[in-house]
């Protein structure tokens, strides 16, 4: 198969996972779970590009079963912070195989699903349980068909399973720095004052963040331009876009432009950007889009700043931290 394509192909895979994720949530009488479903198989088709179909049915799996402490968190903030925390801290981890490039993208269904539920308060287990269902559906299609029309490159040579990047200590060390961040953004994002946009909160550490903070304040930067160029993106669409357009066909499309992005390994910054306007256009309606895009930009700006505030006072620390070990090497 040519690059040209394999590149339309891919294109139409895309396509197929969003909108038989939309079809699903339908079906499964979830409309409301519309968005969530599309960020999921967006998410796993990225994850199966990049890392191949047996580390995108882990993170299909993981999210499967967060989604049900996190569908019984609604109304229960404590709830909603420790199954946050856990999650960091469990991305943190990954960061030993150099997962979490990627793996964080599972995080945004997670965290629309804490901030902006489908399901009313007291809602049955039967609920619950069908909407953890309808994730585990749409991650799972959306494998077979990333299987079925674009099989790996044979002209590639093939990707050692879970390579070590860092030890445990600096795994560690990541993962509770990310979970840290979470016991303020997440209170904090669900406060009524943010509603939906308290995603954002919650998010926004999880994209910028890197395991050595002492390199990565030109990637928190660039990731931090690329959320922030995001939303901006969304309010130019607010006035261009015909009034009568269904947000889900520019969010279909800018999808599409992020699988792509990322499968060409284009820069983080210019990812995040479409990314970032991609969920906002599915987390949004038409008659109050520049309204959500502002309240979306304020949270996303306030995450960056807390973002960057965790990253100013781990830096000490991870230099004591490696002076000790040179010690302890001498």
């Amino acid at each position: 198969m040519s690059s040209r394509a394999r590149l339309l192909v891919q294109v139409m895979a895309a396509v197929a996972s969003l909108v038989l994720a939309d079809q699903i949530a339908r079906h499964l009488g979830l409309a409301r779970a519309a968005g969530l479903l599309c960020l999921t198989s967006l998410a796993t088709l990225v994850i199966g590009a990049r890392l191949g179909w047996r580390q995108a049915l882990l993170g299909v799996l993981g999210l499967t079963l967060l989604a049900i402490p996190a569908a019984l968190s609604h109304g229960d903030p404590v709830l909603a912070t420790l199954v946050m925390t856990f999650t960091a801290f469990g991305l943190g981890l990954s960061a030993r195989w150099q997962l979490q490039q990627v793996y964080y993208l599972m995080i945004v269904s997670l965290c629309l699903l804490i901030t902006n539920t489908p399901l009313t308060q007291g809602s049955s287990a039967l609920s619950v349980l069908r909407l953890a269902g309808s994730v585990l559906m749409s991650g799972a299609f959306t494998i077979l068909l990333q299987r079925w029309l674009v099989p790996r490159d044979p002209d590639k040579v093939p990707v050692a399973l879970f390579p070590v990047a860092h030890s445990w200590r600096r795994s560690t060390a990541y993962g509770a720095l990310l979970a840290s961040t979470t016991l303020v953004t997440t209170p904090l994002a669900l406060q009524q004052h943010w509603h939906v946009s308290g995603l954002w909160l919650i998010l926004v550490p999880f994209m910028v963040l890197r395991p050595f903070v002492r390199d990565s304040w030109k990637v928190a930067l660039h990731r931090s331009l690329g959320t922030v160029a995001g939303v901006l993106l969304v309010v130019l669409l607010a006035f261009i876009l015909p009034k009568g357009l269904p947000l889900q066909v520019p969010a279909i499309v800018l999808a599409v432009v992020t699988v792509l992005i990322a499968i060409k390994r284009g820069h983080p910054a210019v990812m995040l950007m479409a990314y970032t306007a991609t969920i906002v256009l599915f987390d949004s309606q038409s008659a109050d889009l520049l309204l959500m895009a502002d309240e979306r930009l304020q949270a996303n700006l306030m995450g960056v700043a807390i973002t960057l505030a965790a990253m100013a006072i781990a830096h000490p620390i991870e230099q004591r931290m490696q002076l000790k070990q040179v010690r302890e090497a001498g």
